[in-house]
């Protein structure tokens, strides 16, 4: 049999060869470095060394984010490094409350541990929110507040509540939660918090939004605002609400917008054939716009009528004749504030 015998690879492609299992052997290095390389937030090197790279905590400093190493009470040292956490891992920190964040519109969390120099015993960690928007930062400050919550000077939303200060400014939200109720220890964790925040502005909508509410319901102490769903109603937007206890007698006085531009009648409207369709009885009123439409549901009595672009009125109340009083006089405030400023805030 003739033909051309086999012939073996020129110099030239023996040279690609070379080069290109160079090329292979250098990629399956860097692979098995990244792969070994410790996670700087997971092993608590992060900034260690005079090399080490930005950081995303350093990024998120400089894009505004209120930075603990300048606020830290002098009485406190930090312990241990800084952990951060985004809407994939933010359950691994704070199981069973992570959905609350994430309907609110939660962007990542910071935490950082601190204790008293002289005392170590006497620790705390600081958790620094960062929200989408002040209204959210709000919503989840005002959805978690303690019942034992005593208000705190500063910033205007913070309180302290057995060895917890909480506070919410901008978009961020703040917890200092205490091993213990140690006065030295929560003194410090209080003005940490208040130094934390002291340059982040506070929302004056949220703040015309209280002001909706008669002074006699106290909002900047109880009120909540709700993102996404209250009351089991999903189809509100926003909705602003007060707790109040009057002669043993509990109801909640709300105001609200609806999703998708609607107007305050169809709001309110949406919202009443919610209430029927779930056993509510209509006791009195047919148009939410005129006046109120009084409800009983299942012994309890909801109040609801429109202002504006405002569902508004009250909610689960004990006695009837005091849950129709307070929507009068929530109704009232409602035109006073028109009457004041030419019209409601925006919602």
């Amino acid at each position: 049999m003739t033909g051309r015998s086999p012939v073996g690879p020129s110099g030239a492609e023996r040279r690609l060869s070379r080069a290109l299992l160079a090329v292979l052997a250098l990629t399956a290095a860097g692979v098995l470095a990244v792969s070994f390389r410790p996670d700087p937030w997971l092993t608590g090197t992060v900034g260690s060394g005079p090399s080490a790279a930005p950081t995303s905590q350093d990024r998120t400093l400089a894009s505004g984010a209120p930075d603990l190493s300048k606020a830290l009470a002098p009485s406190l040292v930090t312990t241990g490094s800084a952990e951060r956490f985004d809407a994939q891992t933010l359950a691994d920190k704070i199981n069973g409350k992570a959905d609350l964040y994430l309907e609110a519109g939660f962007r990542s969390l910071v935490t950082q541990r601190v204790a008293l120099a002289k005392n170590p015993d006497q620790w705390a960690e600081i958790f620094v929110f960062s929200m989408e928007s002040p209204e959210s930062a709000f919503a989840v400050f005002s959805r978690q507040r303690r019942s034992s919550a005593v208000r705190l000077a500063d910033p205007p939303f913070a309180y302290r509540a057995a060895n917890a200060v909480c506070a919410a400014a901008g978009p961020f939200y703040v917890e200092g939660i205490g091993s213990s109720e140690d006065p030295e220890l929560m003194e410090a964790l209080a003005a940490t918090v208040a130094a934390l925040l002291k340059n982040v502005p506070t929302s004056q909508e949220i703040l015309r939004h209280l002001d909706i509410f008669p002074a006699a319901a106290s909002p900047l102490d109880r009120a909540v605002l709700y993102k996404g769903s209250a009351f089991g109603y999903d189809g509100f937007q926003n909705a602003y609400a007060v707790p109040i206890t009057e002669d043993g007698s509990a109801l909640t006085v709300f105001v609200a917008v609806g999703k998708d531009s609607q107007d305050g009648r169809t709001a309110a409207e949406a919202f009443l054939r919610f209430l029927e369709e779930n056993g509510a009885v209509r006791v009195s009123g047919t148009d939410p716009e005129t006046g109120p439409v009084v409800l009983d549901f299942y012994g309890f009595t909801e109040v609801v009528f429109s202002h504006g672009r405002y569902a508004a009125g009250v909610h689960e109340a004990d006695r009837r004749d005091i849950a129709e009083r307070w929507a009068e006089v929530l109704r009232e405030r409602l035109r006073a504030v028109d009457r004041a400023t030419g019209a409601p805030p925006s919602g």
